[in-house]
């Protein structure tokens, strides 16, 4: 689903992919960088229980098992940690996702069947990602420098689905009438929605959201026209 990144460009180098960037980062071997994942993950907690109104260092260092002082060394300031967690979320994003697919035949509808695949797995495995992230957007709508971050970390979740959908198009698996950024815009806009189904209605989603999507002749070759009629 929501695949976040935002990644220094210092730390983008050819060397390191992105998967092992944020491999690296919630999976620290030196001492610094444990210190600096304990800070993200007290932040994350903090925001998951208390909002972002219950965000204060204070609560962060206690949680976190050290003093201010430490937690300001790595972090100077609220937005500096803000924008730590924002890199911490996204790793999340990054590296967890949900059971891969069935085969269908058609990558495009292999790659839209992850989303929906991640997006179940958050809300069953990982629900605190679901809920720090509505958290961030909530709270981005009043403050310009945390929608910032909101952005950023959208930018590489919408850069994939574009991908998805320009093959989806260029194979014949996505509806022709429509253009790449109508389908887009309505994607982003459907699964952000999801995240709030409950049980049942998540399944409802998905397939609405194929029958929609997929021309005639791929929604009947992928069993579309079996699930509709039941």
């Amino acid at each position: 689903m929501a695949e976040s990144v935002s990644v220094a460009p210092e730390q983008s180098s050819a060397q390191f992919s992105i998967r092992e960037y944020f491999s690296g980062l919630l999976n620290p071997v030196d001492d610094a960088g444990k210190r600096r994942l304990a800070l993200l993950q007290a932040t994350f907690d903090v925001i998951a229980e208390a909002g972002f109104e219950g965000l204060r260092t204070r609560a962060v260092a206690d949680r976190a098992g050290v003093n201010i002082a430490t937690l300001h060394y790595y972090f100077p300031g609220k937005q500096a940690l803000i924008e730590g967690l924002a890199q911490f979320l996204g790793a999340k994003f990054v590296l967890l996702h949900g059971p891969a697919p069935e085969p269908s035949g058609f990558p495009a509808v292999d790659r839209l069947r992850q989303e929906f695949s991640d997006g179940e797995f958050y809300f069953e495995h990982e629900p605190k990602m679901l809920l720090v992230m509505e958290e961030l957007g909530l709270r981005g709508r009043r403050d310009v420098e945390v929608q910032k971050v909101v952005e950023m970390m959208n930018g590489h979740w919408k850069r994939g689905l574009e991908q998805m959908v320009e093959a989806g198009i260029a194979e014949g698996t996505f509806r022709q009438d429509l253009s790449k950024d109508e389908i887009l815009a309505l994607l982003m806009c459907m699964m952000s929605g999801a995240a709030i189904c409950r049980g049942d209605e998540f399944g409802t989603v998905k397939r609405g959201i194929e029958r929609w999507l997929l021309t005639e002749e791929v929604w009947k070759a992928t069993r579309g026209a079996e699930h509709e009629r039941t």
